[in-house]
């Protein structure tokens, strides 16, 4: 088995004294080892996890691979602290990225969320940049950069949009990827399923005959979008494609979402923090 830790989230846990010296914020960064490499995914809001990291006596110099799930600012915030201190990771991304950039529309204001373009131009010779396909990148990690939606997307989507060459819509994140690795059990990461948990976890299970044992991420199912229906559905879901599933779960998962997903899913949800750790 091999290592997962949080490296920065919005949330801790209080009173624990393991966790005082680390930050939080509204972003996510996860760390893990895997084939003999070091990984990570997104790079959270700032510089903030790098600090987390030398907490917990991880070299960000060492990683080998940065995957970005999304372009999305919280996700990517810290990546020019990365590219900083580290200079032989591969740094991989959708290809949707390359001519498009996001938005957050709230209240009539709109902001653009898109992660730095002047970091992919001055360091272009380490990004590599994915199509929409499902690939093998080391000999149990697989990239899933075609995330299908046969199934609805959290509703919170609704603020956020994109730009597209020229085209302003909805953002149907197109952009956004997920891991699948492979194992004594089976465990999907995915930073904040814009395209779903349930689409997620469904492109997993095109490349695997064992199931999903474990999620790892935010499910974007924020407070006060989705009904008591809807959630119900979203879990029954869980249960009959993903029988052994457990959901570790935190950043974009609201806090009233997280209570009704320990309701409906007794025994199989944990909510991660900054520094949360398990194995996979």
């Amino acid at each position: 088995m091999d290592n997962l830790e949080i490296l920065i989230d919005d949330r801790f846990v209080p009173g624990d004294p393991g966790q005082e010296n680390l930050l939080t914020e509204h972003g996510l960064s996860i760390y893990f080892e895997k084939d003999g490499y070091k990984w990570m995914i997104d790079t959270g809001l700032s510089e903030q996890f790098a600090k987390n990291a030398a907490c917990s006596g991880i070299d960000i110099s060492q990683i080998n691979h940065l995957i970005i799930s999304h372009n999305h600012d919280d996700h990517t915030g810290g990546l020019g602290t990365f590219l900083r201190h580290n200079s032989k990771a591969l740094i991989h991304l959708s290809e949707w990225i390359r001519e498009s950039t996001c938005f957050s529309v709230r209240n009539n204001i709109k902001m653009d969320i898109g992660l730095d373009r002047g970091l992919l131009k001055k360091h272009e010779s380490r990004f590599v940049w994915h199509p929409s396909e499902n690939i093998q990148l080391t000999d149990h990690v697989w990239l899933l950069a075609n995330i299908p939606d046969t199934y609805p997307l959290p509703m919170a989507n609704a603020h956020l949009s994109w730009k597209h060459k020229e085209t302003e819509e909805i953002d149907p994140f197109y952009h956004e990827m997920a891991l699948l690795i492979k194992g004594e059990k089976n465990t999907v990461i995915s930073a904040c399923s814009h395209k779903g948990i349930a689409n997620t976890l469904e492109a997993a299970l095109g490349l695997t005959d064992k199931p999903i044992s474990a999620f790892v991420g935010g499910t974007h199912l924020r407070d006060g979008y989705e009904s008591e229906e809807d959630m119900l559905n979203i879990t029954s879901l869980i249960i009959k494609r993903h029988p052994q599933l457990h959901l570790f779960t935190g950043h974009c998962t609201g806090d009233n979402t997280m209570m009704v997903l320990k309701r409906f899913l007794p025994g199989r949800v944990t909510p991660f923090c900054s520094g949360f750790r398990t194995e996979i």
